[in-house]
C-alpha cells in the first residue's frame, strides 16, 4: 500500500492507525513542537488557491486523511483503510494515548460556541480528558500575541484547533517558533459539530463535487 498519496501535488500521508501512531508516540514524547492536522476536502481544494496553506499542509509531520472521498479520488481501495477514515479511528487511538499519559489540551477556535461544541464533545467522550484552557479567536482585541501568551501561560501539552481553513494553517505557519506546546492538532473546523446532520451530508457533497473539479483541472494541466 502506497504510504504517499499525491492529491493536487500535494503528497498526503496514507499511514494505517498502526503506522501513524507509532508516529504520534513519538510526537508524545520528544521535546520538539510536532504538527498534525486532519485533511479534508474541503481543505484541498482551499490549497489549491493559496500558496501559504499548501506550503503549511506540505510542511506538516502528520497529515490524516479525514474522509473517505479524498482515498477514493487517490485510487485506494483497502478495506481497512477506508474503515479507519470512516471511523475516525485514529483520533480515538490518539485519544486514549492522551488520557493514559495525563496530557493536557488547550482548544481554539474562530468563535466561542466552536470552542464550546468541541469541549462538550472531548468531556462526554472522555471522562478523564484534561483541558486546561480555551480561545475564541472573536474575542482577540489586538495582535495574535495575545493569543499565544494565553496559550502559552497554561502549558499545555497540545493544543486542538478547530480554526476554519486557511485560518488555521496561516496562523500555525506565523505562531509556530512562538508557540511553547508540543502537539498542534488541527482538527478543521466542523470537527465535533453537525455530525449526523443534513448539513453535513450536504456540505460534504459540494466538497467532493469541487475536489473533483480541481483534480480534473490539475490532470488538464500537467497533461498539456
Amino acid at each position: 500500500m502506497l504510504k504517499k498519496l499525491d492529491i493536487l501535488g500535494l503528497e498526503l500521508d496514507n499511514y494505517t492507525v498502526r503506522e501513524a501512531m507509532l508516529r504520534a508516540e513519538t510526537y508524545l514524547n520528544n521535546n520538539e513542537m510536532n504538527t498534525i492536522e486532519t485533511i479534508s476536502m474541503s481543505m484541498l481544494e482551499k490549497a489549491g488557491h493559496d500558496e501559504k496553506m499548501r506550503a503549511c499542509l506540505k510542511n506538516l509531520d502528520l497529515a490524516v486523511i479525514g474522509e473517505k472521498e479524498i482515498l477514493l479520488a487517490a485510487g485506494v481501495n483497502s478495506t481497512q483503510r477506508m474503515k479507519e477514515t470512516i471511523e475516525n479511528t485514529f483520533f480515538y487511538e490518539f485519544m486514549k494515548r492522551l488520557l493514559r499519559n495525563k496530557k493536557t489540551i488547550y482548544l481554539l477556535g474562530e468563535k466561542e460556541t466552536d470552542v464550546k461544541k468541541l469541549e462538550i464533545f472531548l468531556h462526554n467522550e472522555y471522562e478523564k480528558v484534561r483541558i486546561v484552557g480555551q480561545y475564541a479567536m472573536e474575542n482577540c482585541i489586538g495582535d495574535l500575541d495575545a493569543v499565544v501568551n494565553a496559550i502559552n501561560v497554561e502549558t499545555p501539552d497540545l493544543v486542538f484547533s478547530v480554526l476554519p481553513s486557511p485560518y488555521q494553517e496561516e496562523f500555525l505557519m506565523e505562531n509556530k517558533g512562538k508557540l511553547s506546546i508540543g502537539i498542534w492538532y488541527g482538527l478543521g473546523e466542523h470537527y465535533a459539530t453537525e455530525s449526523h446532520s443534513l448539513f453535513r451530508r450536504v456540505r460534504r457533497l459540494i466538497s467532493r463535487k469541487k475536489l473533483e473539479n480541481s483534480l480534473s483541472e490539475y490532470k488538464n494541466e500537467n497533461e498539456a
